[in-house]
């Protein structure tokens, strides 16, 4: 008979135990069903928030993209009126470089549309009443800067004066004193050679930057202005024997680039769209004083 109880007993406590094992199996197959149906829900609900970011974001890279196709087209109608425009045949060459240089900017996303004004063929008035031509003006958010544009074929002897000229000893009482000059040696038609002498431009881009810094200071503007000058010929060979380190001289259009592409990327950004706009404007109504 106490077998009997014993057997029944434990044979109560197996079942027990069984059904709580199996109550606790089924308890888990749901947490585990539950967490399954969790984590799937909650993946299709970040691919879906994936999805509209993506989305989100395309439509702002294409509004981008048609936005400065725009800018690009723009600057190309501008180009032509330029060239229309235009009667001096180096002058043309620069402002064609400088608005595909420009276009290129916008297109690799270096700089925004409204952050480089090329500003072509504009005059500044002067103290004594005359007015100075400028034949490019950049305006960047880096500063101002000047651009004197020499076509000049040939052998260009930069800088020459008196003290240099023992190099040249027969040109000592032909050049002045003090005052640096430029000299041209090429050869004519016939095959002679030629001399001609200019005003040294390195002097003259420096005379037109001062000119101009006193102009935007009676409009209240305080800036440093950056003289440039470019030699676009394609068959010439530049002897710079200028001292003058403040002005920058460049022989191709990738020395004129490359000095952009730094000034943009090693200095401070002092001039907003906004400021660059304000100072475009005073310098056009400059034109008309």
């Amino acid at each position: 008979m106490t077998w009997l109880i014993i057997s029944t007993l434990l044979a109560a406590s197996v079942a027990w135990l069984a059904y709580k094992v199996k109550k606790e199996k089924a308890k888990q197959k749901e947490m585990r069903n539950n967490h399954f149906q969790e984590l799937t829900a909650f993946k299709e609900l970040q691919k879906a928030s994936m999805e509209t970011a993506a989305a989100n974001f395309d439509k702002k890279v294409m509004l981008l993209s048609e936005s400065y196709q725009r800018e690009i087209e723009k600057l190309m109608i501008e180009n032509e009126d330029i060239r229309k425009n235009y009667r001096n045949q180096g002058e043309i060459i620069t402002h064609q470089i400088l608005e595909n240089f420009k276009s290129d900017l916008i297109r690799k996303k270096i700089i925004p549309p409204d952050e480089m004004i090329i500003m072509p063929n504009i005059f500044i008035p002067e103290i004594n009443g005359n007015s100075r031509q400028i034949d490019h003006l950049v305006l960047l958010s880096t500063g101002i800067y000047v651009l004197e544009t020499k076509h000049w074929k040939g052998h260009i002897l930069l800088g020459l004066n008196r003290m240099g000229s023992h190099r040249f000893s027969f040109l000592a009482e032909l050049v002045d004193s003090e005052k640096e000059e430029t000299l041209i040696f090429d050869k004519d038609a016939s095959g002679a050679l030629t001399v001609k002498t200019y005003e040294n431009p390195i002097s003259q881009v420096q005379e037109t930057a001062v000119i101009l810094s006193n102009y935007l200071q009676s409009q209240d503007i305080t800036t440093w202005i950056n003289s440039l000058v470019f030699f676009n010929y394609d068959e010439k060979e530049l002897h710079d024997w200028s001292d003058n380190s403040t002005v920058n001289r460049f022989t191709n259009k990738e020395q004129l680039q490359q000095f952009f592409i730094n000034e943009l990327t090693s200095k401070n950004r002092i001039y907003g769209a906004f400021q660059l706009n304000n100072i475009k404007h005073l310098i056009e109504s400059a034109n008309y004083i």
